[in-house]
């Protein structure tokens, strides 16, 4: 017997129907129950004995037992349907019907406002109609407004009812509704805020008074037509809204013997928008232009506050209210005086003089005389203008103005200001104030100060000679010695725009040629001497900064020998080189890298060093390779015995190794590794080697160079290449001096990141590349890091970028790498919560303490903050990285594996990366307990184990491949991963990057997803505004912006994580 088929119901208050089909020899029988509880109320079934008073029949009994085995003896509890689903059926069903009602009613409805003026225009209201034929009043804006956003139908009247809708109105209505709608809106915001109680009801809302800014809004609508206006006291009336200005008529006549009366003529109300005048005269509102209702706004405004629009003016005060008032508003008004004779109140107009002095070369006196007819004073002593003088106020406080400009000190016993010991002043009052006294009075000049001159420097000129090494520098400046042109450059530097002659006269420093020398001068540090003999030597590396600069500068004479000229052209032509690339490369590289192959011969026949800083993942390696290939593949005309250098980290020497193999098999690659034994061993041999006239190319790690550069000080490298050049950024480590201490005809550095998070270390790589190219270190300091990080100096950083930029070559995927599928990056979240986040808020409350104690200067006490610090970072991974006995959970470790569980169930290959190896162990545990495959990755990982777990993760189905990121995070080709996880963010964003570009590099075909772990309200979040920063530092170089970190103390410190 089998129960083929069984259906459920549900019923009120528990009871369950049950339905089912059982087969039994064939044939079909069709059962149905009736459960309460557990008991069987009711059954019946089509067979003989389905509806015996004896008890259910065996189909019966199969069926109840089924449904038995399914729920467990227990009813199904009951799905009601909620009120929200209820509500979304009715909401969307009554739409629909008044859609289609709609359809039959659009663009009917006619929207009808009114403008209501009370106290001359003091308010504005509006008050509305709405209908077809007939129109009805609106008794509530609210309701109506409402009803149009619910799509709700209204009745307004036995002939007018519809479904709201913006498309019931008329076209010029809908313009209308829409903007009421956004009134009565903000009206319901406004109360809503204002309101006593939330238990006070609103009000109906009859009308809307309009604002200044909603009357200019209003208003542009119905320019050009009627407008039913209400005013005080009167019915209704209709106004044509003109765009035109009105006709001010403004009548003045006498009053009496001592005075005048001004009338405005034809004036019935007025009223401001937010930029128009509105005047309403005789049927028709007014709307002013701009500048008309700047004009009379002052005046009719006025004249609107008295009875009849009528002012009186005593005689005394008409010549200022001719002057003031009616000379500004005639342009714009009719005024009506056949008795006034405006040439009696015309007044005596300001005269001003301006009388400069000076007593000796280091000051300058200046006496000014204001004078209306004949009176005069002094512009400090006018408290002394008697009132009967019609004072041009606007004008004396123009020159009250330029006077300030100029003037900061005024003689203690005399009339005069003055200047003195301070040539700024001095300049800057010969060179523009002079002219803007002219422009408001006359100016008169004592012999002295004629003296004063200011003139522009002589032209300049510079040669430039190429020889042995060596260009030679010739700079010559007309109508000036050597010695004078030193002392001129030095007040540049200063930043002067002047220097001061023994006579008195300025020279002006801003003419092309000084510039242009000038800042040759301070980029490369002449010295004092050298500019006064006029002839100064400098390295062949200067060749393409002079070309640039002198090019910018098209001002200055510059000529160039033949020699240097060839230099140039072949450091500037690198896509014309006829350099070859190596015949078993030349269909592997791509365009940007045979391009940078050629950038890099092109700096070696100069013999100078340069940095590949191309993005990472664009195949640095491969370029070096090709440049080896070259040098190497030409024996005959290499001498025997060639011999190059390679140190990286040691996690890539034996992926050099390897890209050796795939790339050029057949170059002599020797890796220095192994025991300090076996290494003597190696470096013996290869120095036999060479002897013997056999060529080498040795690579080895900074670490063994360390150790072993005894060994390496007799040898002279063709080439000397280092990897990951970050690794030298402080120049005063041993991995610095190591490298320095290598003998080599040319060097280059790779590196994605020259700049990680001081400018010192990009001094650092080209210390190592060209030594004394940025000068010494104090030098740098001083000039250019200081400068730039702390002043944000522009020139400085023109400056930095022309000497530096002939020698990097970067390239970033955007750009070269089109076919490079996107980098998708975002941030999630968790939330720690119960125990972990009482841990974290003691330590935290621990760091706060630490940082206001001691000094900035306390090592032990900055040790002690970077291990709080790092402490409160492995209680955001997981309390268990410090307290060991810890029992609660990690809101980030959950979140991890819920995007690790996802991913390896959707097919995606994982890389995980951590900066606590001790966090990886963690998860490494989680990942055996669910059962998904992994790699793991750290310093303890033999480079041999490392290179196996690459190739097999590139190839299998592995789904994870756990890294901490110091030990895997540079170096690594993991195109296979198309999704990476930063469980962790660290203080450099630039170490994240190297990371992520594991997966996003060439070979990628997939869209690589990054995901950063980030615990809210914590450390973290702060990590990440920091990373903001240090980005910014190492484009703002390449870019073209200033740096702006430089080093966090304390207080930064606090400021950083929120703690002041």
């Amino acid at each position: 017997m089998n129960v083929s088929e069984m259906k459920i119901s549900t019923f009120w208050k528990g009871e369950v129907g049950v339905k089912g089909v059982c087969e039994e020899q064939g044939k079909t029988y069709r059962v149905s129950l009736y459960i309460k509880g557990s008991q069987l109320r009711d059954y019946s079934c089509s067979c003989a004995e389905g509806n015996s008073y004896k008890g259910p029949c065996a189909h019966a009994k199969a069926v109840y037992g089924a449904y038995q085995k399914e729920c467990g003896g227990q009813a199904p509890r009951p799905v009601y349907t909620d009120q929200e689903v209820r509500t979304m059926i009715r909401e969307y069903t009554n739409g629909e019907v008044a859609r289609i009602m709609r359809e039959n009613e659009a663009g009917s409805v006619r929207l009808v406002p009114t403008l209501v003026i009370d106290r001359k225009g003091k308010e504005t209201r509006l008050e509305f109609q709405i209908g077809r034929e007939r129109l009805y009043r609106i008794k509530d804006l609210s309701a109506f407004v409402q009803a149009i956003e619910a799509g709700a139908q209204m009745n307004y009247g036995k002939t007018l009812s519809f479904h709201h809708s913006l498309d019931a109105f008329e076209e010029e209505s809908r313009l209308l509704a829409e903007f009421v709608i956004e009134l009565v809106n903000t009206y319901h915001e406004y109360y809503s805020q204002f309101r006593k109680t939330s238990f006070e009801v609103r009000p109906p809302l009859r009308e809307l008074t309009l604002s200044r800014e909603n009357r200019d809004r209003f208003f542009a609508m119905y320019l050009d037509k009627d407008l039913n206006t209400r005013l005080p006291n009167k019915g209704e009336e209709p106004f044509f809204i003109s765009r035109l200005n009105p006709d001010f008529r403004i009548q003045i006549k006498k009053r009496g013997r001592e005075g005048l009366e001004a009338k405005l003529l034809d004036y019935e109300f007025s009223f401001m928008g937010e930029r128009y005048l509105y005047v309403g005269s005789q049927g028709k509102i007014c709307r002013c232009d701009e500048a008309c209702s700047h004009t009379m706004r002052v005046f009719v405004e006025q004249m609107a506050e008295r009875p009849e629009t009528s002012v009186s003016v005593n005689d005394r005060d008409v010549p200022l209210f001719y002057q003031r008032v009616v000379k500004k508003i005639e342009e714009y008004s009719l005024i009506e005086a056949p008795e006034i004779d405006w040439q009696v109140y015309q007044t005596e107009p300001l005269k001003a003089s301006f009388r400069f002095e000076s007593t000796g070369p280091e000051e300058i006196s200046m006496e000014p005389v204001l004078s209306y007819g004949d009176f005069s004073f002094q512009p400090i002593e006018d408290e002394l203008v008697p009132r009967r003088i019609c004072r041009d106020v606007p004008e004396e406080f123009r020159i009250s103005q330029t006077i300030a400009k100029y003037f900061q000190y005024k003689e203690p016993e005399g009339k005069k200001l003055v200047i003195r010991r301070d040539e700024d002043a001095l300049y800057r009052l010969l060179l523009e104030g002079i002219d803007e006294f002219r422009q408001l009075g006359d100016v008169y000049l004592s012999e002295e100060v004629r003296q004063w001159k200011i003139r522009k420097a002589g032209g300049v000129r510079v040669g430039v000679k190429a020889a042995e090494g060596w260009l030679d520098v010739k700079i010559e400046a007309d109508g000036m010695s050597g010695a004078e042109l030193a002392k001129i450059l030095s007040a540049y530097k200063q930043k002067k725009k002047y220097y001061r002659l023994k006579n008195g006269e300025f020279l002006q420093l801003e003419s092309d040629g000084i510039l242009a020398v000038a800042k040759m001068a301070g980029d490369l540090a002449f010295g004092r001497n050298e500019i006064a003999a006029g002839h100064v030597q400098l390295p062949y590396y200067r060749a393409l900064y002079l070309d640039h600069l002198f090019k910018e500068e098209p001002g200055v004479p510059f000529y160039r020998d033949q020699a240097f000229r060839a230099v140039i052209r072949g450091m500037k032509s690198v896509e014309d080189a006829e350099y070859q690339i190596p015949t078993q490369l030349d269909p592997v590289l791509r365009g940007y890298q045979k391009y940078g192959f050629r950038w890099l011969k092109t700096l070696d026949v100069g013999r100078f060093g340069g940095i590949l800083a191309d993005d990472m993942g664009l195949g640095k390696t491969v370029q070096i390779i090709a440049l080896f290939a070259d040098e190497y593949g030409r024996q005959e005309e290499q001498e025997k015995g060639l011999v190059s250098l390679i140190v990286s980290p040691a996690s890539l020497v034996y992926n050099w190794e390897h890209e050796f193999q795939k790339f050029a098999p057949k170059l002599p690659v020797v890796t220095v590794t192994g025991t300090a034994k076996e290494r003597e061993q190696i470096l013996e041999q290869a120095e036999q080697d060479i002897q013997a006239g056999k060529q080498r190319i040795l690579i080895t790690s900074y670490d063994l160079l360390r150790r072993d550069i005894g060994r390496y000080e007799n040898l002279t490298f063709r080439f000397q290449i280092i990897d990951e050049a970050q690794f030298i950024k402080n120049a005063g480590t041993q991995n610095a001096r190591a490298v320095k201490k290598i003998r080599s005809v040319t060097r280059f550095a790779l590196t994605g990141t020259p700049v990680e998070n001081r400018l010192g270390e990009l001094w650092s790589i080209f210390d190592y590349l060209m030594p004394g190219f940025l000068f010494s270190y104090q030098r740098f300091k001083k000039d250019f890091e200081i400068p730039l990080v702390k002043e944000k100096d522009e020139e400085v950083l023109t400056s930095l970028k022309r000497l530096t930029s002939p020698f990097i070559l970067r390239r970033i995927k955007k750009d070269v790498l089109k076919d490079l599928p996107d980098k998708l990056e975002t941030c999630i979240y968790s939330q720690m919560e119960g125990e972990q986040k009482t841990l974290y808020a003691a330590n935290a409350q621990v760091l706060k303490e630490l940082l206001e104690e001691g000094s900035e200067e306390e090592a032990a006490g900055k040790l002690q903050i970077l291990a709080q610090l790092t402490r409160l970072r492995q209680i955001c991974c997981d309390p268990r990285l410090y307290y060991e006995n810890y029992k609660g959970d990690s809101a980030k470790l959950e979140t991890c594996m819920e995007l690790v569980e996802s991913g390896a169930a959707g097919g995606h290959k994982i890389l995980l990366f951590s900066q606590f190896a001790s966090m990886l162990k963690l998860i490494e545990q989680r990942l055996l307990a669910s059962g998904i495959g992994y790699y793991l990755l750290t310093g303890e990982t033999s480079k041999k184990d490392r290179l196996h777990m690459v190739d097999s993760f590139q190839k299998d189905d592995t789904p994870v491949f756990l890294i901490s990121l110091r030990a895997g995070g540079t170096g690594l080709n993991l195109t296979a991963a198309d999704t990476v996880i930063h469980y962790d963010p660290w203080w450099n964003i630039a170490a994240q990057n190297q990371a992520t570009d594991r997966a996003h590099r060439i070979g990628q075909e997939k869209q690589v997803t990054v995901y950063r772990l980030i615990t809210k309200n914590t450390i973290e979040e702060n990590i990440l505004t920091l990373q903001e920063a240090k980005s910014r530092l190492a484009d703002q170089i390449m870019e073209g912006q200033p740096a702006s970190l430089s080093g966090l103390s304390k207080k930064e410190l606090k400021e950083l994580f929120h703690l002041e």
